[in-house]
């Protein structure tokens, strides 16, 4: 009886480390990226160097923005503080600074034109 509750307690502890390690590495996605999610912004537009995908025909595509433009822009930008093309961005940034930020961190690493 010993035995079985000995290797039922090994069993028990080898699947929560299995789904412990799991949890870790399916975590590999920058905040940013998740937040370019959560935020919704995807509904216009897409980022194909990142797998991203709108579902608007005429989305513009984000994959080179990091090239194009300075974070202190994008920041300016996304609140509303700054014209691009003489346009606002439609919609403010709703969420708060820090995620702001961390978008901008990320969107910032997009240097590479779409194929």
């Amino acid at each position: 009886m010993k035995n079985i509750i000995a290797y039922l307690g090994i069993i028990i502890a080898i699947v929560a480390l299995y789904g412990f390690a799991f949890t870790i590495s399916s975590n590999d996605d920058p905040a940013g990226k998740k937040i370019f999610v959560d935020q919704k912004c995807n509904m216009c537009h897409t980022v194909k160097s990142a797998g991203i995908e709108s579902k608007k025909s005429d989305a513009t595509d984000l994959s080179n923005v990091g090239a194009e433009m300075k974070s202190e822009d994008m920041i300016k930008y996304l609140k509303k503080e700054m014209k691009l093309n003489k346009k606002d961005h439609k919609t403010a940034f709703k969420g708060s600074d820090e995620d702001l930020k961390k978008l901008v961190e990320w969107l910032s690493t997009l240097k590479t034109e779409s194929k």
